[in-house]
């Protein structure tokens, strides 16, 4: 396992933005309002041949008043608790604060090394905040502008010179192999963070009964049945028209963004409230996508057995959504962790069918049986012939169709194929591609 390095720091000293800066990517969302990051975010950075695992923590007032903030606090303390090294950030404009000082208490009581890193010192305005900061026992500190990424290579080198000598405690090792990845999706207050939770078997995650507890989208590397996974939970998708703030806006992004970059999307839809015209509009998001689905019926215990909500989800889902027809929908309740087992299987056999290749001859046989059982209509009097089929990829599967007037097959026709071909070699709930193509007619000139 690579090194854990934590950020810790109190509200908007920049933690977030030194996050970024030190994995390379707008990867946690940053905003001029303090309180932005919630969750635990983690990242890897790779300097020359080490590497470590960057967490990112929540921006913490010394005595929270909330049953939100509680969670925060102990989101951070459960990050400083399993580090190797603690990076302390200031802010290199407003001094050493007592809130400074208080977590500056939280490090030397869990007995975690530490670095101060004086942020927003661009030119010399943190100089005085500097020389302050040695009061903290902390050893030199460090001046950076994460913003402008002055400073970034001094602190670097000192982590991994620091990492480099305790590598006989903990090591450092390759990359982790990522493996298949679950995004959880949904409208907001679905139950998408407490099914994280339920998943990894532990509060990773905070969660809550108010809407928009989750901003960030929080990734993890996770092994199931000794398969390694990498399962991601996202903010709660709102239609468009009704996101008005800013950091909405950017916290949708970036469920979205998890959307296109993950292998199978697991859309969690309340099961009290039914259906709703936005959980469509995310399947359609994934369907475009090209992405595998399951459908995740959660607060299934508070529906109860005998009820006729799953069959009624199940016939909406299939006239609303005929582009993945027979995704596979799973009731279960992440509060109660009933249902996840058949929940992961379903998943993985999901995410097979999508990862699938076909026989050629295969393909051109059901071809042959499916244009003679309902040939392509005539355009002007004249036939369309569709010589063969192949599969060119897959993720989703693609096809491609040769044809003799490859504009002349119409949309609903290539439906009923597609319809046709997923009934056959049994492909339900996965995105299908199929183009056409003419070949080259040698006496043209």
């Amino acid at each position: 396992m690579p090194a854990t390095v934590a950020i810790v720091g109190r509200p908007n000293v920049g933690k977030s933005t030194l996050f970024n800066r030190l994995v390379g990517k707008n990867s946690a969302l940053t905003d001029s309002r303090p309180g932005v990051t919630r969750d635990r975010r983690e990242g890897l950075v790779r300097y020359g041949s080490q590497e470590f695992r960057l967490v990112d923590t929540a921006g913490l007032e010394q005595s929270p008043q909330t049953q939100l903030q509680n969670g925060m606090q102990s989101q951070t303390i459960s990050a400083v608790t399993s580090a190797h090294l603690v990076l302390m950030v200031i802010d290199g404009r407003a001094g050493v604060t007592p809130l400074d000082q208080h977590f500056n208490e939280l490090v030397r009581k869990n007995n975690k090394p530490a670095l101060v890193v004086v942020n927003k010192s661009e030119g010399n305005v943190g100089e005085p905040t500097w020389l302050e900061a040695f009061a903290l026992g902390l050893g030199d500190p460090i001046a950076v502008s994460a913003e402008h990424g002055d400073g970034i290579t001094d602190l670097l080198q000192t982590v991994t010179e620091f990492l480099q000598l305790g590598s006989s405690l903990y090591g450092l090792s390759a990359p982790e192999e990522e493996g298949i990845s679950i995004a959880i999706l949904g409208r907001p207050n679905t139950g998408k963070s407490t099914l994280f939770n339920a998943l990894l078997g532990e509060d990773r995650v905070l969660t809550g009964p108010e809407p928009g507890v989750t901003r960030d989208a929080i990734h993890i590397n996770w092994t199931y049945a000794n398969q390694t996974l990498r399962l991601v939970d996202t903010a709660g998708l709102r239609r468009r028209a009704r996101i008005t703030d800013n950091l909405e806006k950017i916290s949708t992004e970036d469920s979205l963004q998890a959307l296109r970059f993950c292998n199978v999307a697991l859309l969690i839809i309340d099961a009290v409230e039914g259906l709703e015209r936005q959980d469509i509009n995310i399947a359609k998001n994934v369907a475009q996508e090209g992405r595998a689905m399951v459908i995740c019926l959660n607060k299934w215990d508070l529906v109860g057995r005998g009820s006729k909500r799953e069959a009624e989800l199940l016939t909406k889902i299939g006239s609303s959504l005929p582009q993945i027809k027979g995704v596979c929908v799973i009731a279960c309740s992440a509060k109660n962790k009933t249902g996840i087992g058949e929940l992961m299987e379903q998943i993985f056999e999901t995410y097979r069918q999508w990862n699938r290749r076909l026989n050629t001859s295969d393909l051109n046989r059901w071809l042959a049986s499916a244009t003679q059982h309902h040939p392509p209509p005539m355009i002007r009097k004249r036939a369309v012939k569709i010589r063969y089929i192949t599969q060119y990829a897959t993720r989703p599967p693609r096809f491609s169709l040769s044809v003799n007037r490859a504009d002349a097959l119409s949309d609903s026709y290539i439906r009923y194929l597609v319809n046709e071909l997923r009934e056959t070699f049994k492909l339900p709930g996965v995105p299908i591609r199929m183009v056409t193509r003419t070949g080259k007619n040698p006496y043209s000139r």
